[in-house]
Protein backbone atom coordinates (compact mmCIF):
# COMPACT_ATOMS: atom_id res chain seq x y z
CA UNK A 1 0.00 0.00 0.00
CA UNK A 2 1.81 3.06 -1.29
CA UNK A 3 -0.93 5.65 -1.81
CA UNK A 4 -4.64 6.51 -0.06
CA UNK A 5 -6.67 9.09 -1.15
CA UNK A 6 -8.70 10.76 1.52
CA UNK A 7 -11.91 12.16 1.67
CA UNK A 8 -13.22 14.65 4.41
CA UNK A 9 -15.07 18.46 4.80
CA UNK A 10 -14.64 21.09 2.87
CA UNK A 11 -16.07 23.09 5.59
CA UNK A 12 -13.87 24.53 8.77
CA UNK A 13 -15.42 22.67 10.89
CA UNK A 14 -14.02 22.85 14.91
CA UNK A 15 -10.48 23.16 15.89
CA UNK A 16 -10.88 19.86 16.99
CA UNK A 17 -11.23 18.53 13.39
CA UNK A 18 -8.56 20.70 12.03
CA UNK A 19 -6.37 19.40 14.48
CA UNK A 20 -7.26 15.97 13.47
CA UNK A 21 -7.25 16.64 9.79
CA UNK A 22 -3.57 18.16 10.57
CA UNK A 23 -1.85 15.37 12.65
CA UNK A 24 -3.30 12.49 10.04
CA UNK A 25 -2.13 14.06 7.36
CA UNK A 26 1.05 14.59 9.04
CA UNK A 27 1.05 10.71 9.94
CA UNK A 28 0.44 9.57 6.69
CA UNK A 29 3.58 12.11 5.52
CA UNK A 30 5.98 10.17 7.56
CA UNK A 31 4.70 7.06 6.67
CA UNK A 32 5.54 7.37 3.26
CA UNK A 33 1.85 7.10 1.95
CA UNK A 34 1.47 9.31 -1.08
CA UNK A 35 -1.64 11.35 -0.31
CA UNK A 36 -4.73 12.16 -2.65
CA UNK A 37 -7.62 14.12 -1.95
CA UNK A 38 -10.04 16.76 -3.23
CA UNK A 39 -7.43 19.49 -4.52
CA UNK A 40 -9.22 22.58 -2.19
CA UNK A 41 -7.61 24.87 0.42
CA UNK A 42 -10.59 25.23 2.38
CA UNK A 43 -11.42 23.70 5.83
CA UNK A 44 -10.41 20.40 6.87
CA UNK A 45 -9.19 19.68 3.37
CA UNK A 46 -6.68 22.45 3.99
CA UNK A 47 -5.87 21.46 7.62
CA UNK A 48 -4.86 17.72 6.22
CA UNK A 49 -3.00 19.28 3.12
CA UNK A 50 -0.96 21.60 6.04
CA UNK A 51 0.06 18.39 7.73
CA UNK A 52 1.27 16.24 4.73
CA UNK A 53 3.44 19.08 3.66
CA UNK A 54 4.19 19.52 7.34
CA UNK A 55 5.68 16.06 7.17
CA UNK A 56 7.35 16.88 3.58
CA UNK A 57 4.45 14.21 1.95
CA UNK A 58 4.02 13.53 -1.17
CA UNK A 59 0.27 15.56 -1.87
CA UNK A 60 -1.42 15.12 -5.07
CA UNK A 61 -4.74 17.25 -5.02
CA UNK A 62 -7.46 16.56 -7.73
CA UNK A 63 -9.77 19.07 -8.55
CA UNK A 64 -12.65 19.90 -11.56
CA UNK A 65 -11.56 22.71 -13.50
CA UNK A 66 -13.47 25.74 -12.56
CA UNK A 67 -14.95 24.47 -9.24
CA UNK A 68 -15.52 27.00 -6.64
CA UNK A 69 -16.93 24.62 -4.38
CA UNK A 70 -20.17 24.98 -2.21
CA UNK A 71 -22.49 27.99 -2.85
CA UNK A 72 -20.74 29.95 -0.07
CA UNK A 73 -17.61 30.00 -0.56
CA UNK A 74 -18.16 30.00 -4.82
CA UNK A 75 -20.17 33.36 -4.29
CA UNK A 76 -16.73 34.73 -2.67
CA UNK A 77 -15.48 34.35 -5.91
CA UNK A 78 -12.11 33.16 -4.44
CA UNK A 79 -9.94 30.52 -6.11
CA UNK A 80 -10.16 27.24 -3.79
CA UNK A 81 -7.44 25.53 -5.93
CA UNK A 82 -4.51 24.80 -3.45
CA UNK A 83 -1.05 25.79 -5.46
CA UNK A 84 1.30 24.22 -3.15
CA UNK A 85 0.66 20.64 -3.52
CA UNK A 86 3.14 18.11 -5.30
CA UNK A 87 0.87 17.97 -7.84
CA UNK A 88 -2.29 19.34 -9.29
CA UNK A 89 -4.31 16.99 -11.28
CA UNK A 90 -7.55 18.88 -13.30
CA UNK A 91 -10.87 16.55 -14.12
CA UNK A 92 -13.77 17.83 -16.25
CA UNK A 93 -16.43 17.35 -12.46
CA UNK A 94 -17.02 15.92 -9.30
CA UNK A 95 -17.47 12.26 -10.43
CA UNK A 96 -14.41 12.29 -12.75
CA UNK A 97 -12.83 13.51 -9.25
CA UNK A 98 -13.72 10.38 -7.79
CA UNK A 99 -13.08 8.17 -10.72
CA UNK A 100 -9.42 9.77 -10.41
CA UNK A 101 -8.73 9.89 -6.96
CA UNK A 102 -9.82 6.20 -6.83
CA UNK A 103 -7.29 5.19 -10.17
CA UNK A 104 -4.89 7.38 -8.34
CA UNK A 105 -4.81 5.22 -4.93
CA UNK A 106 -4.77 1.57 -3.35
CA UNK A 107 -7.43 2.84 -0.68
CA UNK A 108 -9.37 5.17 0.73
CA UNK A 109 -9.72 6.53 4.18
CA UNK A 110 -12.95 8.57 5.66
CA UNK A 111 -12.20 11.93 7.96
CA UNK A 112 -14.89 13.92 9.16
CA UNK A 113 -17.32 15.67 6.55
CA UNK A 114 -20.66 16.11 5.43
CA UNK A 115 -22.70 15.53 2.63
CA UNK A 116 -19.97 15.41 0.01
CA UNK A 117 -17.96 12.87 2.24
CA UNK A 118 -21.12 10.15 2.23
CA UNK A 119 -21.51 10.62 -1.67
CA UNK A 120 -17.57 9.84 -1.81
CA UNK A 121 -17.54 7.46 0.54
CA UNK A 122 -20.93 5.49 -0.84
CA UNK A 123 -19.56 5.75 -4.69
CA UNK A 124 -16.24 4.13 -3.42
CA UNK A 125 -18.09 1.15 -1.84
CA UNK A 126 -20.53 0.58 -4.45
CA UNK A 127 -17.85 0.60 -7.45
CA UNK A 128 -16.10 -1.93 -5.04
CA UNK A 129 -19.50 -4.33 -4.98
CA UNK A 130 -20.21 -4.05 -8.24
CA UNK A 131 -16.64 -5.15 -9.57
CA UNK A 132 -15.03 -1.49 -11.07
CA UNK A 133 -12.32 -2.30 -7.96
CA UNK A 134 -11.46 -4.28 -4.88
CA UNK A 135 -9.96 -1.48 -2.59
CA UNK A 136 -10.85 -0.99 0.69
CA UNK A 137 -13.08 1.85 2.52
CA UNK A 138 -11.50 2.91 5.78
CA UNK A 139 -14.14 5.02 8.22
CA UNK A 140 -12.28 6.78 11.01
CA UNK A 141 -15.09 6.73 13.29
CA UNK A 142 -13.19 9.31 15.86
CA UNK A 143 -14.39 10.18 19.25
CA UNK A 144 -18.27 8.74 17.81
CA UNK A 145 -18.73 10.76 14.61
CA UNK A 146 -19.68 7.82 12.46
CA UNK A 147 -21.37 5.95 14.97
CA UNK A 148 -24.90 6.25 13.56
CA UNK A 149 -23.33 5.03 10.30
CA UNK A 150 -21.46 2.21 11.74
CA UNK A 151 -24.58 0.81 13.31
CA UNK A 152 -26.41 1.34 10.01
CA UNK A 153 -23.78 -0.61 8.20
CA UNK A 154 -24.47 -3.18 10.86
CA UNK A 155 -28.16 -3.32 10.62
CA UNK A 156 -27.59 -3.59 6.63
CA UNK A 157 -25.38 -6.41 7.56
CA UNK A 158 -27.68 -7.96 9.93
CA UNK A 159 -30.77 -7.72 7.88
CA UNK A 160 -29.00 -9.30 5.07
CA UNK A 161 -28.87 -6.39 2.95
CA UNK A 162 -24.88 -6.89 2.42
CA UNK A 163 -22.91 -9.52 3.26
CA UNK A 164 -19.30 -8.16 2.81
CA UNK A 165 -19.45 -5.11 3.97
CA UNK A 166 -16.36 -5.80 6.48
CA UNK A 167 -14.62 -7.07 3.24
CA UNK A 168 -15.25 -3.60 1.40
CA UNK A 169 -15.92 -0.85 4.31
CA UNK A 170 -13.74 -1.22 7.89
CA UNK A 171 -14.11 1.24 10.77
CA UNK A 172 -11.33 2.14 12.72
CA UNK A 173 -11.48 4.24 15.80
CA UNK A 174 -8.16 5.97 16.02
CA UNK A 175 -5.10 6.62 14.00
CA UNK A 176 -2.95 4.17 15.51
CA UNK A 177 -5.41 1.43 14.50
CA UNK A 178 -5.40 2.44 10.88
CA UNK A 179 -1.90 2.60 10.67
CA UNK A 180 -1.45 -1.19 12.41
CA UNK A 181 -4.11 -2.39 9.65
CA UNK A 182 -1.83 -0.53 7.54
CA UNK A 183 1.22 -2.39 8.58
CA UNK A 184 -0.46 -5.51 8.57
CA UNK A 185 -1.14 -5.05 5.06
CA UNK A 186 1.90 -4.25 4.18
CA UNK A 187 3.77 -7.26 5.74
CA UNK A 188 1.16 -9.74 4.02
CA UNK A 189 0.97 -8.61 0.38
Amino acid sequence: MKSVAVYLGSAAATAKWRDFAYDFGKRLACSGMKVIYGGADVGTMASLADGVLAGNGHLTGVLPAGFGGKRKVAAQGRNILRKDVTENVEVSDLSERKKMMRQLSDCCVILPGSFGTMDELFCYVVENEVGIHDKKAYVLNIDGYYDGLEMQVAAMKREGFIDRASAILVFVHSIEEFFRIIENFKTTS
